[in-house]
């Protein structure tokens, strides 16, 4: 099957195949993956169909018998690329013509044999299994704080995308990572761009790097240190809510050494509040004394039925993972109430944050009594604001009517 893949070529293999630099043989190096099977194409004509029917991949004349070369296709967008040498001879051909290489350990803390040029843009990685050795090219550059920015937003295309959004929209803006289960390496060391997919819902469900065990100090020269938050799972992340971009950054452990950095958008409550006693200026257009009928045509797909009320699904704020819901109490088919819970939990420094703001927003409240329970009285004319701090659940909860 080797041979098959090398065309039938009989030349030996010898250290010039691999040639004095480190990058792919034979014009690979100019595709990457991430592209398309048709711009690959485009740019290497000599890359042919597979028909052998082994796997998804494009296959390359090597020029000599010991030597495949194989792209690898994932959903039409190429997934990786291959040279496959016969037997276990490689590492010391490779070491001839580049040197020693790097051994170190992978995120399992596996050992690694590796070959790396920031000149050439390209990393090697060797795996000699029992009859071969694989050789898989990988496009680098040495990861450093600089990568992440100085704010918080998704690195090149992935910043376009939003979580919820349709997969078909998706796929136009980054069909790679969308389309490729794996993720995509991203020519940063280590770094792999993956984008989740709720297949029921055929919507983005999360947009995240996979990190090696260093990028934590990287990120924090970077952002600064994260908050530190607890997942309803009972894990410690650190968060990185980004006010001026309104993304959010959420670093966790992964497989292994690893870390997984999930980026999603939010709405900071300092925005959702605004400074304006008698609104809540995270709602574009005015609810309350409004017809049902107004409000879903101002709202449309942000608005669902719950029994006889209606429900605004905004996006979350800064300690919460799932979507604030506004629950908009209705009488004679006018909105009438708004209800809705501001959680703290996940980093209860916030719960005294929240309080100040507010503070901010309607001045110094006064305290009434419900059932044993405190109730925070904000405002008293209309619409008028109550506070109830849910201490079991970690949120303050509002009644605005």
């Amino acid at each position: 099957m080797l041979a098959a893949a090398a065309c039938g070529n009989s030349r030996p293999l010898n250290p010039d195949f691999f040639g004095a630099t480190i990058e792919p043989p034979r014009g690979l190096a100019k595709i990457q993956p991430g592209i398309s099977v048709a711009e690959a194409k485009r740019r290497l004509p000599a890359l042919k169909d597979d028909h052998r029917g082994v796997r998804d991949q494009l296959v390359l004349d090597s020029g000599v018998a010991d030597v495949a070369l194989e792209v690898r296709i994932d959903s039409g967008t190429v997934a990786s690329i291959f040279a496959i040498v016969q037997g276990h001879g490689a590492r010391e051909l490779l070491t001839q013509s580049w040197g020693q290489p790097q051994i170190t350990r992978d995120s399992l803390g596996q050992p690694e044999t590796t070959w790396a040029s920031e000149n050439t843009g390209w990393k090697v990685k060797l795996d000699c299994l029992e009859r071969n050795c694989f050789i898989e090219y990988m496009p680098y550059h040495v990861l450093t704080s600089e990568f992440f920015g100085a704010h918080v937003v998704p690195p090149g295309e992935l910043a376009n995308l939003r979580i919820g959004m349709k997969v078909a929209e998706a796929r136009r803006i980054a069909p790679g990572p969308v389309d490729v289960r794996a993720g995509i390496a991203t020519g940063v060391d280590g770094v792999r761009e993956f984008v989740a997919i709720d297949d029921k819902t055929g919507t983005v469900r999360a947009i995240y790097l996979n990190l090696p065990q260093h990028a934590e100090d990287l990120i924090s020269d970077a952002w600064s240190e994260g908050w530190r938050a607890v997942e309803p799972v009972g894990k410690t992340v650190l968060v990185w809510p980004d006010p001026t971009t309104a993304w959010r950054a959420t670093l966790r452990d992964a497989l292994g050494y690893s870390h997984d950095l999930a980026y999603d958008n939010y709405l900071p409550a300092a925005q959702l509040f605004g400074d304006q006693p008698d609104q809540l200026e995270g709602l574009p257009e005015p609810v309350l004394g409004v017809s049902i009928e107004a409000v879903k045509k101002a709202y449309q797909d942000a608005i669902s039925i719950q029994g006889k009320d209606l429900v605004l699904t905004l996006l979350p704020t800064e300690w919460e993972r799932t979507a604030t819901r506004i629950t908009l109490g209705n009488a004679g088919g006018v909105i009438r109430r708004l209800s809705f819970s501001i959680p703290w939990r996940p980093h209860p420094e916030a719960r005294d944050t929240l309080l100040e703001l507010f503070k901010r927003k309607w001045g110094e409240p006064r305290t009434r009594d419900d059932d044993g329970k405190p109730v925070l009285v904000f405002r008293d004319e209309d619409p008028r604001v109550e506070v109830f701090e849910d201490t079991e659940h970690g949120a303050w909860k509002f009644d605005i009517r």
